[in-house]
């Protein structure tokens, strides 16, 4: 492949479904997340503690976002 780690990935349509726009942009980290020299924990961990001063189920949702990106870029 000339271009192995290109992944097309529609985060706006992801955020929208899970009813939270401005999610796109933790749904694109979770994407790139699979190329990156941190494992999966530590970004969430980070996150959790980003939003959660905005309370417990926004972090949770952003989490939530980071993991759908995250699914569409780590083969199982």
């Amino acid at each position: 492949e000339a271009f192995p780690h290109v992944v097309l990935v529609d985060a706006e349509r992801i955020a929208k479904e899970m009813r939270s726009a401005r999610s796109s942009n933790i749904v694109l980290l979770g994407a790139a997340s699979a190329f990156l020299p941190l494992d999966a924990p530590a970004f969430e961990a980070a996150i959790g503690k980003v939003f959660g001063r905005k309370g417990e189920a926004v972090a949770a949702q952003n989490i939530d976002a980071f993991r759908r990106g995250r699914a569409l870029t780590v083969k199982a």
